[in-house]
């Protein structure tokens, strides 16, 4: 019997766990059709970052599918020394700009923040690989570029 009280209390020890990593679901605040182009960057120290710049209607939508409705978690993670990090910088046709940052914490894992929140949200989709999926050509980006670091 004390066995069995054992194991209830730790099923309900995990579920209770599980349930402090409440999700979210990121919604971007506005359509694929108001991308005009996004400025995507790379790097593990600022002063090394490269750029792309992707205009591409079909590349432009593939950016936008990555992030809208992407699940993300209220989880605490510890910062990682050395971990690489990726920017996006959406402009839309209204003149302005929108803005997430992912810093990877782990392979296919990590942090993003975006422009428009003060929190940021953990998140297991691999968005670090977005990348080397765009076939443009990189430039080095100065510092000052780089989204949410000002």
């Amino acid at each position: 019997m004390k066995k069995y009280i054992l194991l209830v209390c730790t099923a309900l020890f995990c579920i209770a766990l599980a349930a402090c990593s409440k999700t979210v679901t990121l919604r971007l605040p506005f359509e694929a059709s108001d991308v005009q182009s996004v400025e995507l960057f790379h790097f593990v120290a600022p002063m090394d970052a490269e750029k792309k710049v992707i205009t591409q209607q079909e590349d432009l939508a593939d950016l936008y599918a990555l992030f809208q409705d992407l699940s993300l978690k209220e989880k605490k993670t510890e910062p990682v020394a050395g971990n690489s990090s990726t920017a996006f910088r959406f402009y839309l046709a209204d003149g302005s700009t929108y803005e997430i940052l992912y810093s990877s914490i782990a392979v296919k894992s990590g942090r993003i923040a975006v422009s428009n929140q003060k929190e940021d949200f953990f998140t297991s989709a691999d968005i670090e690989a977005s990348w080397s999926r765009c076939d443009v050509g990189a430039v080095p980006a100065q510092e000052s570029e780089l989204p949410l670091l000002q």
